[in-house]
């Protein structure tokens, strides 16, 4: 359910959520009260109700806002992610460079063609939780040709040596992000979560009188909502309108490939801010 209202755009989820939230704390319990004459008018009832709805909203709001903390925070880490990939990449395309020799060339171009994949072909599949078959096929080709260079010098061993460190940098950070995208609020918060709004649902239903039910519950509904639509599109990391983009790369993929690509090899910087 979570993963199918993630895929709506942001003002129609928050629609949503919100003519459901109305419909079921408002409209309902109002028509139920006024047609079966239940306008109660029980002051110490109406006085714990109003106590009791105070409390439930306060704890209600409290844990959206600390489910919230969290699924930010988890956004915000697989960003930063995206963009110290984007980097290592890069940075691999100039140690390929600084090796100078034709098969570094070749392999340059080689990592052109990961980095398109990695956004055209294994983005998308990110919100499935998979992984691209291809970008791996392409992956394990670049991780052979550079553990099979020779160096010649002094110059082209510390070369050496960077290139592969910064490959198995490359595919660690590849494989944190595969695992970024299974992140979400583990399945007791939800449950939590759903037992709030149920419980201050019901406590509303029970405000004396009935203007008081609709302008009182139904402004807190209306609130609670909007929180619950932040928590929902944020949870969803590759998923959504808000979800992680692949531009930190995309960004850096025309200063890719061998020198001749792109003018004198070095000259140009990468931010992938």
């Amino acid at each position: 359910m979570i993963d199918w209202l993630q895929t709506l755009p942001n003002i129609e989820l928050y629609m949503l959520i919100t003519g459901m939230g109305i419909s079921v704390s408002t409209v309902i319990p109002i028509f139920v009260r006024h047609h079966f004459k239940l306008d109660y008018n029980n002051e110490s009832v109406a006085k714990g109700a109003e106590e009791g709805f105070k409390l439930v909203t306060s704890l209600t709001l409290l844990l959206l806002a600390f489910c919230l903390v969290r699924a930010q925070e988890d956004h915000r880490n697989v960003e930063d992610l995206v963009a110290r990939e984007a980097t290592i990449i890069y940075k691999l395309n100039t140690s390929l460079g600084s090796f100078g020799t034709p098969e570094t060339a070749v392999l340059q171009g080689k990592l052109l063609r990961y980095a398109e994949s990695t956004v055209r072909d294994e983005w998308p599949l990110l919100a499935m939780g998979r992984r691209s078959s291809k970008v791996s096929g392409l992956l394990e080709e670049l991780s052979a040709g550079c553990r099979q260079l020779i160096p010649q010098n002094q110059t082209q061993q510390f070369a050496r040596a960077e290139i592969l460190t910064t490959l198995t940098q490359m595919t660690d950070v590849r494989e944190a992000r595969l695992s970024a995208s299974h992140l979400s609020l583990p399945i007791y918060y939800w449950q939590a979560i759903f037992a709030a709004i149920l419980l201050l649902v019901i406590v509303g239903w029970f405000q004396h009188p009935l203007s008081k039910l609709a302008i009182y519950v139904g402004g807190v509904v209306i609130g609670v909502s909007l929180i619950l639509t932040l928590l929902i599109i944020t949870d969803g990391i590759f998923t959504g309108q808000n979800r992680v983009s692949p531009i930190a790369i995309e960004r850096m993929v025309p200063l890719l490939g061998p020198a001749a690509r792109n003018g004198v090899h070095g000259s140009a910087s990468f931010d992938p801010t």
